[in-house]
C-alpha cells in the first residue's frame, strides 16, 4: 500500500480530504498531515512518502517551493498541486517542477481520486521498469567487474561454500569456472613507483598492469580482486573452449612460471615501475582457496618482506608449512562477531560462531593456544556488546560469569564451545527482556499521552512525543497490543464519546469536537460505523 501526504494551511480541508474519501479502495495505507511546507518535509524525514498532494499558496514555503525541495531530496515522490487560481505562471512553474497533475479548487472528489490513481501507476510502472528481469541483467552487467571481485574475497575469506549455491553465483557472473577446476593463486604487490605517482595516475597504472596480465595469460582465465592490504589476488584458471590439448599445456606448472615471469618483465618494461609475485602450487577450485591465499600472505611477509621485484613459486612444504601455527582467520573477518552480538543479529551469530568453531577443528585440532584465541577474543566481543548495551556482564551472564571470572579452563573445543554457548544465550535473553521491557514502558507512554490529549492525538503527534518515526512505532504498537494506533484512537474517541453522550447534555457537535472531529457530519459517520446507530438514536435508546 502507498503512503500519502496531504499538506494545506487549512485544517478542516487537509481533515476532509484525509478523511472523507475512499483512500484504502484506490491502494492508499496511510494518510499523513500537514498544515504547512515546513511541517510535511518533517513527516518526510522522518516517514516513506509516495505521493504528495499540497496547496500552492501557503506562508513560508509554498507548494511550489516545498515541490522543488522535495526534488532535490526524493525525486521518487510523485507530486499534486492544488491552487485556487488558474494562474499561467503557477502552471508553468508546476511543470518545470514535474508535478504530475495541476487541478484547481474547489477540486471535485473523483478528480482528486482519479490523479492519485495516475500518480500510483506512474510509480508502478518505474518500480516495475526497475525491478524488471531486462533492468536488472543490464544493471548486473554494468556492474560485473565489481560483483566478481566481492565474490572472489568472499571466497578468500571463506571457502566452505555448497556447489550448487557457487555455480550459480559464477553463472550469474559470467564465469565459466567448473567444480573441481585446477588453478594457481598469485598475489602480485606493486611497488614504490606505482604510489609515488598521483592517486588518478597510480589507478590507471594499476588498471594497465592487469590489462598486461590479461594479455599475457590469453590461453587462461584470470579472476582478481585487490584485496584490504593493497595486494592484488589472481586465479589463473583454464580459459574455457580452449582444444583440450591447449588448455592442458596452459596448465602445466612450468607454463604458468614463465607467463609470470613475463608479467613482471613487461610490468617493468612498459610501465616503470617492479612488482613482486608469489605464485602457488595448483589447487582444485574451489579448495583450499583461504589457506591458499594465508599461505601466499604469509611468504610475503617471511620470505619477501621488504625487497622489491621478486618472484616466489612455493614449493608443496612451503605452501602447506607443516608443523607451523597456522592463524585463525574466522574470527577477524566481516561480519564481526562483535558488530552482530551489538546488534541482535542472533542467526548471525550462530553462522559465525559455526564459522569460527569449524575452522578451529578443521586446522587446529585440539591445540591449546587456538582454544585460548578464540575464547579471549569471544569474550572480547561478548564483553563489548554488553557494555556498549549500557550492561554489566555480572548481570546478563549469570551463572556463566563465575567462569569467566576463574578463567579460561577448556581442554576441548567442545567445552569450549558448550560455554560460549550458554553465555551468548543467557546475554540473548537478556537482551530481550530488556526489549520487552523497553516496550511495554513504549505502550504506557502511548496511552499516556493520547488519554490526556484525546482531541488532538494522532500517530504523528504521538510519535512526535515518544521520539520514534511514525512507522516504527505503528509496527511496534501493534505487534505488541494486538491493535494499531489509528484503531486504537479511534476506539477511544468513540468510547468517549459515546460515554458523553450518556452521562452529559452536551451537544453532538460540541462531543465531536471534545473528541477530536472538526466536521460534525464525519463524526457522525464514524460513529455510526463502528455503533450501527446514529448519535443521536444513541443518546435517545
Amino acid at each position: 500500500m502507498y503512503q500519502l501526504l496531504i499538506v494545506d494551511d487549512q485544517p478542516d480541508l487537509v481533515e476532509d480530504l484525509a478523511t472523507m474519501l475512499p483512500w484504502s479502495g484506490i491502494g492508499i495505507g496511510n494518510v499523513y498531515q500537514a498544515h504547512s511546507g515546513a511541517e510535511a518535509l518533517d513527516i518526510m524525514k522522518a516517514t516513506p512518502i509516495d505521493i504528495l498532494i499540497t496547496d500552492i499558496r501557503m506562508p513560508g514555503l509554498s507548494g511550489l517551493d516545498l515541490i522543488e525541495t522535495v526534488r532535490e531530496t526524493w525525486n521518487h515522490i510523485k507530486c499534486i498541486l492544488l491552487s485556487g487560481y488558474n494562474d499561467f505562471e503557477y502552471a508553468q512553474r508546476a511543470l518545470k517542477s514535474q508535478a504530475s497533475d495541476y487541478l484547481l479548487k474547489p477540486v471535485e472528489d473523483e478528480e482528486l481520486l482519479g490523479a492519485v490513481k495516475r500518480a500510483i501507476g506512474e510509480l508502478e510502472n518505474r518500480w516495475r521498469e526497475v525491478s524488471s528481469h531486462q533492468s536488472a541483467l543490464a544493471t548486473l552487467r554494468d556492474n560485473l567487474p565489481t560483483l566478481r571481485s566481492h565474490l572472489l574475497s568472499s571466497l578468500l575469506r571463506n571457502d566452505r561454500v555448497r556447489e550448487d549455491e557457487l555455480m550459480q553465483q559464477l553463472s550469474m557472473m559470467e564465469l565459466s569456472i567448473g567444480w573441481n577446476s585446477p588453478y594457481c593463486m598469485m598475489l602480485l604487490r606493486m611497488e614504490d613507483y606505482f604510489y609515488e605517482q598521483s592517486e588518478s595516475d597510480s589507478s590507471l597504472l594499476e588498471y594497465a598492469v592487469c590489462n598486461i596480465a590479461e594479455e599475457i595469460f590469453e590461453d587462461h582465465q584470470l579472476w582478481y580482486v585487490k584485496d584490504e592490504y593493497g595486494y592484488y589476488v589472481f586465479l589463473i584458471l583454464p580459459r574455457p573452449n580452449l582444444p583440450e590439448a591447449r588448455m592442458a599445456q596452459a596448465m602445466v606448472p612450468q607454463t604458468i612460471e614463465q607467463k609470470v615471469a613475463h608479467l613482471q618483465h613487461y610490468v617493468k618494461l612498459y610501465l616503470k615501475g617492479t612488482v613482486s609475485l608469489v605464485l602457488s602450487k595448483q589447487g582444485t577450485f574451489p579448495e583450499k582457496l583461504s589457506a591458499y591465499y594465508e599461505s601466499l600472505l604469509g611468504s610475503f611477509r617471511q620470505r619477501i618482506g621488504g625487497e622489491r621485484d621478486f618472484l616466489l613459486t612455493l614449493s608443496e612444504e612451503q605452501q602447506h608449512g607443516e608443523g607451523e601455527a597456522n592463524s585463525l582467520t574466522q574470527l577477524y573477518h566481516p561480519p564481526l562477531l562483535n558488530h552482530l552480538l551489538e546488534a541482535g543479529q542472533w542467526d548471525g551469530v550462530s553462522r559465525k560462531l559455526d564459522d569460527i568453531f569449524e575452522e578451529l577443528e578443521r586446522k587446529r585440532g585440539d591445540s591449546h593456544e587456538h582454544i585460548l584465541e578464540t575464547y579471549y577474543a569471544v569474550v572480547s566481543s561478548l564483553s563489548y556488546a554488553v557494555h556498549k548495551n549500557k550492561l554489566w556482564l555480572s548481570e546478563c551472564l549469570g551463572q556463566e560469569f563465575n567462569q569467566l571470572l576463574s578463567g579460561p579452563r577448556f581442554h576441548t573445543i567442545a567445552q569450549l564451545r558448550s560455554w560460549i554457548n550458554d553465555a551468548i544465550a543467557a546475554y540473548k535473553a537478556c537482551m530481550t527482556d530488556r526489549t520487552q521491557d523497553s516496550r511495554t514502558g513504549l505502550i504506557q507512554k502511548v496511552q499516556e499521552y493520547v488519554s490526556n490529549h484525546l482531541a488532538d492525538a494522532s500517530l504523528q503527534s504521538i510519535a512526535d512525543h515518544v521520539y520514534l518515526n511514525p512507522s516504527y512505532l505503528s509496527k511496534v504498537y501493534k505487534l505488541e497490543t494486538g491493535e494499531g494506533i489509528s484503531e486504537y484512537l479511534s476506539r477511544l474517541k468513540m468510547e468517549a464519546a459515546a460515554h458523553m453522550l450518556r452521562s452529559s447534555s452536551d451537544k453532538i457537535y460540541e462531543i465531536a469536537a471534545k473528541v477530536g472531529y472538526q466536521k460534525t457530519s464525519y463524526f457522525i459517520k464514524v460513529f455510526k460505523d463502528r455503533y450501527g446507530i446514529t448519535p443521536q438514536d444513541f443518546r435517545d435508546r
